[in-house]
C-alpha cells in the first residue's frame, strides 16, 4: 500500500529536519569535544605552573586533552544516535522549539557520565575543577551550540507552520 503524495512528502520533510538536526549534534559535539578538551589542558597546564612545570607536565596535559576530547567525542556521537535524534523527532511533532529539553538531556547525560566515571555517587574528591572541565562544561557548550546552529531552522518551521499557503506556493517543482 503506497501512502498519499502529501503523506509521503511530509515523512520526506520529517526525515530531513531529523537528518539536519542530527548533523548540527554531531558538529556541536565536535566543537564541545574541542572546547573539554582546551579546558583540560589549560587546568592541566595551570597545575603544572605552580607546581614544577616541566617538559613532561606538557606532555602529559597534551595527551590528557586527546584523551579528554575523544571521549567527549564518542559519548556525544553515541549520545546523538540513541538520545539526540528521537528526542528532536519527539519535540518536533509536539512543535517544541528551545534549547530547554536539549540543555536538560545534555546535563542527564553528564550526570551519567560522572556516575559511571566515579563508579556510584561521587564524593567531595571527585567534585573538583577538573570533572566540571571535562563533564559538565562541554554538555552546556554542546547544547548552547545546537541550540544556536537550530535557531534558523526552528524560526523556518514556525513560519511554515503559520503560513502553510505561503510557505507551499515558494516550492519550484524540477520534475
Amino acid at each position: 500500500m503506497q501512502l498519499p503524495a502529501k503523506d509521503r512528502s511530509q515523512e520526506t520533510l520529517d526525515q530531513v529536519r531529523v537528518n539536519i538536526a542530527f548533523e548540527n549534534m554531531v558538529v556541536a559535539v565536535i566543537a564541545g569535544a574541542g572546547a573539554g578538551g582546551v579546558m583540560t589542558f589549560l587546568v592541566r597546564l595551570a597545575g603544572g605552573v605552580l607546581q614544577d612545570f616541566s617538559f613532561s607536565v606538557l606532555l602529559s596535559a597534551f595527551l590528557e586533552t586527546l584523551m579528554t576530547a575523544f571521549l567527549i567525542f564518542l559519548t556525544g556521537f553515541i549520545s546523538c544516535v540513541a538520545l539526540g535524534a528521537p528526542l528532536f523527532r519527539l519535540l518536533e511533532k509536539r512543535k517544541q522549539r528551545s534549547l530547554w529539553p536539549y540543555l536538560a538531556a545534555a546535563l542527564a547525560i553528564a550526570v551519567v557520565v560522572m556516575l559511571a566515571a566515579s563508579r556510584g555517587l561521587p564524593g567531595p574528591e571527585d567534585l573538583h575543577l577538573e570533572t566540571a572541565t571535562a563533564i559538565f562544561a562541554p554538555a552546556v557548550i554542546i547544547a548552547l551550540i545546537f541550540s544556536r546552529q537550530m535557531r534558523p531552522h526552528w524560526r523556518a518551521a514556525e513560519r511554515a507552520e503559520e503560513e502553510p499557503e505561503a510557505a507551499g506556493s515558494n516550492i519550484i517543482r524540477l520534475n
